[in-house]
């Protein structure tokens, strides 16, 4: 238990670092930085996945989403949010996605980091879900004890996948451009992993920290991606 605990102070400190020298660090490393304190945020989550504060605020959560979801729009919200789980789309997705970024850009590169963001995002949510598991005691916490499924949830894989494709397609096209692009681009990624991370809580397929581990680990793929691509080739306005 004293190791455990050693180990979450020294992840505090780490974040704490590593985000303030991301904000006065410029450029890839920066960036660099950035993912690394992400990474950082998203193993001190886990180590507190079964703690009494996030379980409160899970199980509050959960209990309002439960209480106030509507019957038939749930089963309509399933349906979409089934589809949005399935490999083909995402990949089908990536692949087009990947391509015209590359055709635009006359190079593999937007490619290469579309496509293998959202494959490294899948490979770690999977691992993380295998590693990472809740307690019985944490399971009763959340409505009436027989969530079983959410043992092994952590972090929302949905979430994950979508931000990370949207967030690598966005860092792609923005690339150059001038503020005003980028921040719509920001707002647009923004406006869709919050309408899959709702989704998820409405649906009832997680809950309220799996959705913010996904967004937490989808940020530190598309920091280190942004730094992958390098200096952005500057595009004219017209």
């Amino acid at each position: 238990m004293t190791d455990i605990h050693t180990v979450k102070i020294v992840l505090v400190v780490a974040t704490v670092v590593f985000a303030t020298l991301a904000l006065v660090v410029r450029g890839r490393v920066g960036l660099v930085i950035l993912s690394a304190a992400l990474f950082t945020v998203l193993a001190l989550l886990g180590l507190e996945i079964n703690a009494g504060w996030m379980t409160s605020l899970d199980a509050s959560l959960f209990d309002w989403f439960y209480w106030h979801r509507f019957h038939r729009l749930r089963i309509n919200s399933q349906d979409v949010f089934h589809y949005l789980g399935q490999p083909v789309p995402f990949a089908a997705a990536g692949l087009i996605s990947g391509t015209l970024l590359a055709l635009q850009a006359r190079s593999v590169r937007p490619a290469i980091v579309v496509l293998g963001g959202v494959a490294v995002g899948v490979a770690l949510e999977e691992t993380l879900k295998s590693v990472i598991t809740r307690t019985p005691a944490t399971l009763a916490e959340l409505h009436d004890g027989s969530l079983v499924e959410y043992t092994h949830s952590f972090p929302s894989g949905h979430v994950t996948t979508s931000a990370t494709l949207l967030g690598m397609i966005a860092v792609c096209l923005g690339a150059g451009r001038n503020p005003v692009i980028k921040a719509t681009l920001a707002v647009l990624v923004v406006a869709g992993v919050v309408f899959v991370a709702l989704l998820a809580l409405h649906t009832g397929a997680h809950i309220f920290s799996d959705v913010i581990g996904g967004m937490v680990l989808s940020g530190a793929i598309v920091s280190a991606g942004a730094a992958a691509l390098g200096p952005p080739r500057r595009i004219s306005q017209r």
